[in-house]
């Protein structure tokens, strides 16, 4: 399992500083196919500078794979690309 890429990024208006809100399309190659899955997750800095990562999947989202591993996956993905400056704020 491997995700490649997330795209279709929206910014949802949230009024918190330290919060940002954005809906998405994840590309996740499983073992013998592609699928689209719509997320939806918030990036929250604490005052530390330490970012948390909160991922949501649309009720009734399912597929033939452990759940928690795509989370970390997507997860990974979503901190790398905040990090090199690809997200829009």
């Amino acid at each position: 399992m491997k995700v490649l890429e997330i795209s279709s990024i929206g910014v949802e208006d949230n009024l918190i500083y330290y919060r940002r809100n954005y809906t998405a399309i994840a590309k996740i190659d499983f073992l013998s196919k592609q699928e689209d899955v719509q997320i939806s997750f918030t990036i929250e800095v604490d005052p530390f500078g330490r970012k948390t990562i909160t991922l949501n999947y649309p009720y009734g989202t399912n597929f033939d794979y452990p759940v928690l591993p795509v989370t970390k996956s997507i997860k990974e993905k979503i901190l790398s690309m905040d990090s090199e400056g690809l997200l829009p704020i």
